[in-house]
């Protein structure tokens, strides 16, 4: 049996491509190598097939904007060491990814390429073989291999440990940079030494492998779970980068797998959370950090790095469960930097609040009493203005209406890829909410070719956890998920009178916002002046849930008056 490495040359060598450079991706495959591709996808959960059969020093088309290129930088900007930590990487892409670092960046600014294996155990990535193929590359790469598995978070550190450079950047092992990317992020930190730039992430179709531009007006969040999302800009802060928009976008949060730091700063602030394991939380507890104990996270539009977007990682814990790992990173986010908001994510995840006991933080508490970082509620009004935890303004809970108060609006994933709320029966408990009706709930089974093929059913009721039926009123007279999503009005036509009620992300807009009187019970949406309602009761066998509607306001209409069951999630509530 061959050695992936030797198998991947095999197969790359039979391949005939339509596009092959300036980040075209592969158009067609024939049979036989769609028949390869297929059975070979889940080894990196990427087309390894595809991946084999491109450049691993292909073009890449201009990302930047005219007004970035024409940027003059400083002279003398730091150099960088590029850390890349990789377990069981496919050759190709890890290839492509030091090839890119190489070819795009100043020989006098990259001081040295670190690859840290974690532990592989392909024959290709194994000494000698990688340490031959990569000793003609042009520049000074050093391989450090750990000699047990040890997870992203400290084979980084074991990198950071031995880089030479002023700044240390890190990537992903399968990325690719574009012209241009590193003068910024290292003109960003001579500016200021505790600026943390990232660069816009672009992506890379892990299909076709394809590259397409990122969006550069997002900005990273998080949601009710603790798990990192990319969210819009608020208004205000959209209409300042249009004004000048080569500048750094401040970033609540980073993705967490490709950024720069200053070398003396990384290890000030404390490096990793060394109590972390494998990967997950990282970066969230990093964000928290810099910006609470004085530094800046920043997203810069004018640095692009493409990343191989997988819908599952190939690899898994070894022998831990990746749930409990997950939860007790995210324990230490929560104990060491979130303060009395730590006790909401307990009550949205049980299961870390029960492993409170286990957990030694005290090192990193009293890292955070040394470098005199600020409060979370600081963060959250400063940082993360526009966040969706609730405060004492707010109304958190479930939204049930008189004529059934049985049922719940609540939401879930249509086909299509938009969220639609929906109706639903009421559970009494906060840790086990469901959108259900006589014992059925929505669910949806994972498609063939990812999210917008997810399909949507009605399912039996399970005993499981999840966020669809709970609502945040904010005291500006909006009704949100944990998802910056809130419940707006769209019209059918623009011709028509017709108005939807859907999910859309908070921009601010007249048609999401509901004046809601708790005596009366109406919510009145401000756009349109129509009221919010359940619809008729629907036929429970069905497997699909009906949606609430607006109608015109009518105070005998019990389907127009609505209670909000507030959650409690203070520690006495626990």
């Amino acid at each position: 049996m061959c050695s992936l490495r030797s198998f991947s040359v095999r197969i790359s060598s039979t391949l005939v491509f339509v596009f092959i450079d300036w980040g075209g991706g592969v158009s067609h495959l024939t049979p036989e190598q769609q028949k390869l591709a297929d059975s070979t996808f889940a080894v990196n959960q990427f087309n390894l097939v595809v991946s084999d059969g491109i450049s691993v020093r292909r073009s890449l088309p201009e990302i930047r904007k005219p007004s970035c290129r024409n940027i003059t930088f400083p002279d003398n900007l730091p150099s960088t060491s590029v850390i890349i930590v990789y377990h069981n990487e496919a050759y190709s892409t890890l290839l492509r990814t030091i090839w890119s670092v190489i070819d795009r960046s100043p020989k006098e600014l990259l001081k040295e390429i670190i690859l840290v294996d974690d532990f592989s155990d392909r024959d290709f990535l194994r000494y000698p073989k990688l340490d031959e193929s990569l000793k003609p590359l042009p520049t000074d790469i050093k391989i450090i291999r750990s000699k047990q598995r040890v997870g992203l978070i400290r084979a980084r550190m074991m990198g950071a440990q031995e880089a030479q450079g002023d700044v240390l950047t890190f990537l992903d092992s399968h990325c690719e940079c574009t012209k241009g990317w590193l003068e910024p992020l290292l003109t960003r930190i001579k500016l200021n030494r505790k600026a943390v730039p990232c660069p816009v992430i672009d992506i890379i179709n892990d299909n076709t492998f394809q590259y397409q531009k990122g969006i550069e007006m997002f900005r990273g969040g998080f949601n009710w779970n603790l798990q990192f999302r990319w969210y819009g800009m608020p208004t205000s802060m959209a209409k300042q980068h249009l004004l000048d928009p080569t500048g750094p976008i401040e970033s609540p949060t980073m993705a967490g797998g490709l950024f720069s730091i200053d070398r003396n700063y990384f290890e000030e602030l404390g490096e990793y959370d060394p109590g972390m394991d494998i990967w997950g939380g990282e970066n969230l507890e990093m964000s928290f950090r810099i910006w609470q104990c004085g530094g800046r996270v920043e997203i810069l539009p004018c640095s692009h790095v493409g990343h191989v977007f997988r819908k599952s990682s190939p690899h898994d814990f070894p022998g831990k469960s990746s749930g409990k790992v997950l939860n007790a990173n995210l324990l230490r986010v929560a104990e060491v930097w979130m303060d009395e908001w730590k006790y909401y994510f307990y009550k949205i995840a049980p299961v870390a609040f029960r492993m409170r006991n286990s957990i030694d933080v005290s090192e990193r508490v009293e890292l955070r009493k040394k470098l005199n970082c600020k409060s979370f509620n600081w963060y959250l009004q400063n940082v993360f203005t526009d966040h969706f935890l609730p405060t004492p303004m707010d109304r958190f809970g479930k939204m049930t209406t008189s004529s059934n108060s049985s049922i719940c609006m609540a939401w879930t994933l249509r086909s299509s890829g938009i969220k639609t709320p929906s109706t639903s029966d009421c559970l009494e408990t906060f840790h086990k909410t469901q959108i259900s009706s006589s014992n059925y709930c929505i669910a949806f089974r994972p498609g063939d070719e990812g999210p917008k093929n997810h399909r949507l059913l009605g399912a039996p009721c399970t005993m499981g956890f999840d966020l669809w039926q709970l609502w945040l009123f904010t005291s500006d007279n909006r009704i949100r998920t944990d998802e910056h999503l809130c419940l707006s009005v769209v019209q059918l036509l623009h011709t028509s009178s017709d108005w939807k009620i859907q999910l859309k992300e908070c921009a601010g807009f007249d048609t999401e916002y509901w004046d809601f009187k708790p005596k009366i019970g109406r919510f009145k949406n401000r756009k349109t002046g129509l009221c919010l309602a359940s619809p008729d009761i629907f036929d429970p066998t069905k497997d699909e849930f009906n949606p609430p509607i607006l109608l015109n306001c009518r105070s005998s209409d019990d389907r127009q008056n609505w209670t909000i069951t507030e959650m409690m999630w203070h520690p006495e509530h626990l």
